[in-house]
């Protein structure tokens, strides 16, 4: 028998983008093994999520894996949805599968009890308590995601749409759009058209955060300090619900919007008012940590309810 140890493939599926982190030798990315990354398009909107994975796996022959971990937006309770995974690479012994709240959870707190916000192109708010867990928004781009990626990013353009008619106050987005977008009179039709315009607004929170980062523009530093009212809510909400005192609560946010010094403040500022004596932490790590930390679950942890395992 050999006595080798095994590959992991972990991979952090999310709208704009799939991140694929392949680790050898001891299966632990901070051993001795070998580490190996690679990205590939995110998830689309049009097809079965668990599909699209599944699709990969076949196609990149489950990347060499022993073992495969996946943190997936929009992923839902499919009871046979690490089985298709298994399916789709007859070499693979054991897949898991989660929420990306989950895995961008366990990358952000680890197993400390708290609430983390997962802030990309959408937004899910995870609370973890012992015996507790609780989900917050997550509820797409349509009717939820309050505080993402793309609720910045159509937020600007709406700014950008409303100082255009002359509904609205002059704004130095106006410029960034015409960059990124073209002619402002075809902006409402172009976006409608592309079948990829939620990854494609959300592109545009980055021009709004770093000009609300110069405090210069008084619309897109409105906008951003709306964004992180309604993160700190959520945050506060999880917590609450998860039934973690604030002061106990290991409190974090995740994802490049994050990255916004003003939101960054303005969120900290915001919880410590819902939460007194809270404080803002630093993630311990990326999503694709967390991804990995699915595999080293323990027994009986709140979060292990919320994800899908099976094994040959």
């Amino acid at each position: 028998m050999s006595t080798a140890p095994d590959v992991r493939v972990c991979i952090d599926a999310g709208q704009t983008s799939i991140r694929v982190r392949i680790s050898g030798g001891d299966g632990s990315v901070n051993g001795g093994g070998a580490v190996r990354e690679a990205s590939f398009p995110g998830i689309r909107g049009d097809r079965p999520i668990i599909a699209q994975i599944a699709d990969l796996i076949a196609r990149e022959d489950g990347f060499g894996a022993d073992r495969i971990a996946v943190g997936l937006t929009g992923f839902e309770h499919e009871p046979e949805a690490a089985r298709h995974l298994l399916d789709a690479a007859p070499h693979v012994q054991h897949a898991v599968v989660a929420h990306d709240s989950v895995t961008g959870y366990l990358g952000a707190n680890g197993l400390a009890p708290g609430a983390v916000a997962a802030v990309g192109t959408g937004v899910v708010v995870l609370g973890v308590g012992p015996a507790a867990v609780a989900r917050v928004d997550g509820w797409g781009s349509v009717l939820g995601d309050d505080g993402s990626a793309y609720w910045i990013g159509r937020a600007g353009l709406q700014a950008v749409l409303r100082a255009h008619d002359g509904r609205g106050e002059p704004t130095a987005l106006s410029a960034l759009a015409v960059d990124e977008f073209g002619e402002l009179d075809r902006l409402g039709l172009a976006v409608q058209a592309d079948p990829d315009r939620v990854a494609r607004i959300a592109r545009f929170a980055p021009q709004v955060t770093g000009l609300a980062d110069t405090g210069v523009d008084p619309v897109a530093v409105g906008i951003v300090d709306r964004a992180a009212a309604e993160l700190a809510y959520s945050i506060a909400t999880a917590v609450h619900r998860a039934g973690v005192a604030g002061v106990d609560a290991r409190l974090s946010a995740t994802g490049q919007v994050v990255g916004s010094m003003r939101l960054l403040e303005r969120l900290a500022g915001e919880l410590d008012e819902l939460l007194p004596g809270s404080r803002l932490e630093p993630a311990l790590g990326a999503p694709i940590d967390g991804v990995e930390r699915l595999l080293d679950l323990p027994e009986g942890h709140p979060l292990g309810a919320f994800v899908n395992a099976a094994a040959r």
